[in-house]
C-alpha cells in the first residue's frame, strides 16, 4: 500500500500534466479560429478568449488583465495562458507544479517521465514573455510544448507499471479531463445552441469546430455523426459516449476503473466509489432527462459538484477517516 503522501503527489501529477495539455491544446484552438476571424468579427474571436477563461474558473480568481477585443487580444491571452507563472491555469503554472510532484516520488516513477517532464518545463521556461512579439511566435511556442507534453504523457502511458501509483495518477488525470470537459460544455453550449442552424454559415461550423478541437474530439464526433454539427447530438457526443475519451461517461467509467486498482478501501475511497456510481448510472440511464430543456446546465452543475467531492476523498483520504 502506498503512503498518504506518495499517492497524493501521483495524484496531483497526473492533474496538472492533464491541466497543462489542456490549457495548450485551448490555446492552439483558441489562437487559429481567432485568426479565422482576425479583421471580420474580431468580438467573436474575444469571445472565444473569454470563455477559455470562464472554462478554467480558477483562473479568475488571480487579477486577469481586461483584454480588449482587437489585434492585439490573442497575443495577451496566449501569453498570459502560456507563460505567466501567476495564472495557475497557464501551462508554465501547471507544469511547474507536476514537476514539484513528480521531484517528491521520483522513486516511484521512471526516468524517461521524469526527463520528458523537466525538458517540457525547462523549454517552457526558457522562453520569455516579452519574446513573445506576435501570435505567430505564440502558436509555435504552444505547438513545440504541446508536443513536448504529449511526449511526456507517452513515457507515462509506455514505461510505468500499472500498479497502485499508476491508478492514483491516472484518476487524476481522468477526473481533471471529465472536470474540463463539464466546464466547456458549460460556458459554451448555450451560447452555441442560440445560433440558427443555417448550414452554409462557415461561422457556424467554425464554432462547433473549435468546440470540439478544444476537447480533441472533432474527428471522433465526425466519424459517428458525420460532418453536420447538431447542439443536440454535440452534447450527447461529450457526455454520454461510453468510448470517446473526452466525454464525461468515458471519463467516469476509467475512474470508477482506477478506484478498483486502489488498496484503500477506507471511507474516503467508499465515499468516491459512491459519488462515482451515481454519476455513472446517470449518465447511461437518464440521458433523455438531462437533455430536456432547462435540464443540462443544472446536471452539470450538480456533476461538477459530485467531482469535487470525489477530488476530496481522493486526494485527501484520510479526510474521512
Amino acid at each position: 500500500m502506498l503512503l498518504s503522501r506518495v499517492a497524493n503527489s501521483l495524484y496531483w501529477m497526473g492533474r496538472y500534466i492533464e491541466r497543462a495539455e489542456n490549457a495548450n491544446r485551448h490555446i492552439v484552438v483558441a489562437s487559429e479560429f481567432a485568426v479565422e476571424l482576425e479583421g471580420i468579427q474580431e468580438e467573436i474571436a474575444h469571445k472565444e478568449w473569454q470563455s477559455l477563461v470562464a472554462s478554467m474558473p480558477a483562473a479568475g480568481h488571480v487579477p486577469f488583465p481586461e483584454v480588449q477585443s482587437g489585434s492585439t487580444a490573442a497575443l495577451e491571452y496566449m501569453v498570459s495562458f502560456l507563460v505567466d507563472p501567476s495564472n495557475p491555469y497557464s501551462v508554465i503554472s501547471s507544469l511547474g507544479k507536476a514537476r514539484e510532484n513528480a521531484r517528491a516520488v521520483s522513486e516511484t516513477i521512471t526516468f524517461e517521465i521524469t526527463y520528458n517532464l523537466n525538458e517540457s518545463y525547462r523549454n517552457l521556461s526558457a522562453i520569455k514573455p516579452k519574446s513573445i512579439t506576435d501570435p505567430g511566435i505564440a502558436q509555435d511556442v504552444a505547438t513545440n510544448t504541446h508536443n513536448s507534453i504529449l511526449t511526456t504523457l507517452g513515457a507515462i502511458e509506455h514505461t510505468l507499471s500499472r500498479g497502485e501509483g499508476w491508478n492514483y495518477m491516472k484518476v487524476g488525470e481522468a477526473l481533471e479531463r471529465t472536470q474540463r470537459t463539464l466546464y466547456v460544455l458549460k460556458t459554451r453550449l448555450p451560447n452555441l445552441a442560440q445560433w440558427d442552424d443555417e448550414t452554409d454559415n462557415p461561422l457556424y461550423f467554425a464554432s462547433w469546430r473549435s468546440l470540439l478541437r478544444s476537447l480533441a474530439s472533432q474527428e471522433n464526433y465526425r466519424q459517428e455523426h458525420g460532418p453536420r454539427f447538431v447542439p443536440d447530438q454535440v452534447a450527447r457526443f461529450l457526455l454520454f459516449n461510453p468510448i470517446a475519451p473526452r466525454s464525461a461517461a468515458c471519463g467516469i467509467r476509467r475512474m470508477v476503473g482506477y478506484l478498483q486498482g486502489m488498496s484503500d478501501s477506507g471511507p474516503a475511497t467508499q465515499e468516491a466509489r459512491r459519488q462515482l456510481g451515481k454519476l455513472a448510472a446517470k449518465l447511461e440511464f437518464e440521458q433523455d432527462e438531462i437533455m430536456q430543456s432547462g435540464n443540462l446546465v443544472p446536471f452539470i452543475d450538480n456533476a461538477l459538484a459530485s467531482i469535487y467531492q470525489i477530488h476530496e476523498s481522493v486526494s485527501n483520504p484520510m479526510r474521512l477517516r
